[in-house]
């Protein structure tokens, strides 16, 4: 008596069962069957068109050929290399059964899915930025079994580690550690000029300070990915090294892990941004009230106390008509010195014609105070909503300040432009240049501060000898 046939859909069951990888492929190059373990090894799932890369061109090359099986080997980008057999089915169909090294591909997976969901496990618990620089750090190395890595960050010509984690008696990094790209051929500046995964085999005669303290750490070889984010960014990098050697592909494991946890990366920075930025508020706030405390005391405070004092010596004297008539105009000198500080200080805080008249008024009267020349163009003309004029006026105010204390300029030039629902503002001078946003004095981290409040990007060109242009994006809102 005959047993049951074995149906299509049981024995499909069966090969989504095996942990064997297996896949079959037709003419177009669509994945007709994949069963689990391919589509965990290598990605691909049924239905779906293979995209351009080695496996669909071992795939190709097997239906034009002579239709014997062979072996292959396969490096896809960011995933392990996998190996096995490929055999003709039927004339437009291609199957491929990968070797068990799979099984070890599987298990690296495996890994990288655990590493991730232990990221996105403390990314939803909305921890403080550097827990996540630091967990990143370590779920890299023990990803690449090694005992040393950092989460570094690139700032214009420099990388800053961010986040560490470290199983050795080597140290390296410590976090807060700052090193220069340029002129250097280690981990960090190769990344930071390519944007691609990169390694060193052995650090000894490798260009840099980088290179130089790896080697007096104990260092041998080490493996770095970029992190990239929103627009194509190289945020920075991840960074793992070891006294020995590190596995093949390492660095397009550590890619692949890269990739995935920028998200969470960016957003960690931009937390961090934002806590910086409230801070420097709050300093900012503090800072302005002791200013205006000292120039209250100092000047106009000052100036009222003399002329009370002078007033109650008036009244002394009026019977010396003389003496009397000197005083009163002193008194009335005083006055009229103390009323300008005032006014001088109202106009730090808020102009009043910025909240009476607008935008355009308000950079008039600036102009017309100005101790350099000023030319306005393109200013709107009606009324905006006032945080807006708030930030453009103070931006140009600020700027202006800049160029009179600080460039040696002759000239400013301030051009407006709505476009693209923002307000867009440009001030140059044609100083000496070379102004930089992290010095205290030029007041540009508080400018960037107030743009970013309002949801725009304050930016800085001032290459020395050649000149300021300081540019601000505003979103237009309702006036």
């Amino acid at each position: 008596m005959r047993g049951p046939a074995l149906t299509s859909a049981a024995l499909r069951g069966l090969l989504d069962a095996t942990p064997a990888a297996i896949g079959c492929f037709d003419a177009q190059l669509r994945a007709v069957y994949v069963n689990t373990a391919f589509t965990m090894t290598t990605g691909v799932q049924t239905g779906r068109l293979l995209s351009e890369g080695p496996l669909a061109i071992e795939v190709r090359a097997m239906l034009v050929g002579s239709g014997a099986p062979r072996r292959v080997r396969i490096a896809e980008a960011h995933r392990m290399p996998i190996s096995g057999t490929l055999f003709v089915l039927e004339d437009t169909l291609v199957g491929f059964v990968l070797d068990a090294g799979a099984y070890e591909a599987l298990a690296v997976l495996a890994e990288e899915q655990s590493a991730l969901r232990r990221v996105a496990t403390l990314v939803a618990s909305d921890p403080e930025p550097e827990a996540i620089f630091h967990v990143v750090a370590e779920e890299a190395g023990r990803l690449l079994h090694a005992r040393s890595a950092a989460t570094i960050r690139y700032e214009g010509d420099f990388a800053l580690t961010v986040g560490r984690w470290v199983d050795d008696d080597l140290g390296g990094f410590e976090v807060g550690t700052v090193v220069p790209t340029t002129d250097s051929d280690g981990l960090t500046a190769v990344v930071a000029r390519t944007g691609a995964p990169a390694r060193i085999e052995d650090y000894r005669g490798v260009r840099g300070v980088a290179a130089e303290t790896m080697v007096e750490r104990g260092y041998r070889s080490a493996v770095g990915a970029p992190v990239v984010v929103t627009g194509g960014r190289v945020w920075g990098l991840v960074l793992v090294a070891s006294a020995g050697a590190l596995g093949e592909d390492a660095e397009h494991r550590l890619a692949g892990f890269a990739e995935l946890v920028a998200l969470a990366l960016e957003s960690a920075e931009a937390r961090a941004e934002i806590k910086a930025s409230r801070i420097r508020i709050l300093e900012a706030g503090v800072t302005e009230r002791r200013r205006l405390e000292r120039n209250l005391h100092d000047g106009a405070q000052q100036r009222l106390v003399a002329l009370a004092v002078q007033l109650r010596v008036l009244e002394k004297r009026l019977g010396e008509p003389d003496k009397a008539i000197a005083l009163l105009r002193g008194a009335a000198t005083e006055l009229e010195q103390a009323l300008a500080e005032l006014r001088e200080l109202a106009r730090g805080l808020h102009p009043a014609v910025l909240a009476d008249r607008g935008l355009a008024a308000a950079l008039e009267t600036l102009a017309t105070r100005s101790p350099l020349p000023l030319e306005l163009e393109g200013v709107p003309e009606g009324r905006l909503a006032e945080p807006l004029e708030a930030a453009a006026y103070f931006v140009v105010a600020e700027s202006l300040t800049n160029a009179v204390k600080h460039a040696e300029a002759s000239e400013v030039r301030v051009r407006m432009a709505t476009e693209a629902g923002e307000l867009r503002v440009e001030i140059s001078d044609d100083g000496r240049g070379g102004a930089d946003p992290a010095s205290g004095g030029t007041g540009l981290r508080g400018l960037a501060d107030r743009v970013e409040a309002l949801g725009g990007h304050l930016t800085l060109e001032s290459p020395p000898g050649a000149g300021t242009t300081v540019r601000a994006a505003l979103p237009l809102g309702p006036a």
